[in-house]
């Protein structure tokens, strides 16, 4: 989430996606919602597909909640970016954080070695933080994973030898022996940031409506690693009335 200021501030909400699972619209909704009552200002939200195996049918950017009789509820409607389908100089030029995108467009799979090279001065340009540098090669790198194999990746990575074996991502992957150069590493990482957002969800606003959590509730929250059940938390959090009764009732 992105609180984004001027005559009218509204909050931008980001979901990756790299899987073709149905049913992600009514996720957003639920989002959405939740994000809405929590800072109580408009908020956009943005579903971003990495890949075109992501591609699902109901990724259409209107979501219709209907009743029984068929007739529509609530109509959300969502913004859906397709990485692939913008040209490479799009995210070259978009900021330095979304630079690595830029390597999983249809231009650059045509042409990595040369997508590389272009990345390469991207990142390499006056003023920007080393650091930074660092951070997003090896961000580039794993998600490269997701429209690469590993000797292709291997290959146009070798200019980045140096700014990978520096980079905290990268090493903090292969320590836990996770880096596979695959889409399976990518999406059991994604998996893992949708466990921490929505544990850090239903803290903001469960702490908004009960106050701060006690020790053990939030020992109890990070201590669930179930997707679902956390998403049922954040669907109950408004509806119950306390930590207790949130966490028991689920």
């Amino acid at each position: 989430m992105f609180r984004v200021g001027g005559a009218v501030p509204a909050v931008l909400h980001l979901e990756f996606e790299s899987s073709s699972r149905l049913g992600i619209p009514r996720e957003l909704l639920r989002y959405n919602t939740l994000i809405d009552h929590q800072c109580e200002l408009p908020v956009e939200t943005v579903l971003i597909l990495l890949r075109p195996k992501a591609r699902a049918t109901d990724h259409t950017g209107v979501y219709v909640r209907r009743g029984s009789a068929g007739n529509p509820i609530t109509e959300f409607r969502y913004h859906v970016e397709r990485v692939w389908e913008r040209p490479a100089a799009h995210w070259l030029g978009a900021g330095i954080g979304l630079a690595p995108l830029a390597l999983l467009t249809d231009e650059s799979v045509a042409d990595l070695d040369g997508a590389t090279e272009r990345f390469q001065k991207r990142v390499s340009e006056p003023g920007v933080d080393p650091a930074v540098r660092r951070s997003v090669v090896g961000s580039a790198y794993i998600l490269c994973g997701l429209r690469y194999q590993d000797a292709q990746i291997t290959k146009a990575f070798e200019r980045f030898s140096m700014t990978l074996e520096d980079s905290t991502t990268y090493q903090a992957l292969i320590a836990k022996g996770r880096l596979l150069g695959k889409a399976e590493g990518v999406a059991q990482g994604l998996a893992q940031g949708q466990l921490l957002s929505l544990r850090a969800t239903v803290r903001r606003i469960g702490a908004k409506r009960f106050g701060e959590p006690p020790t053990e509730v939030v020992a109890a929250l990070d201590g669930i690693a179930d997707l679902a059940r956390l998403e049922r938390l954040t669907d109950r959090v408004l509806d119950a009335t306390g930590w207790d009764d949130l966490l028991n009732g689920v």
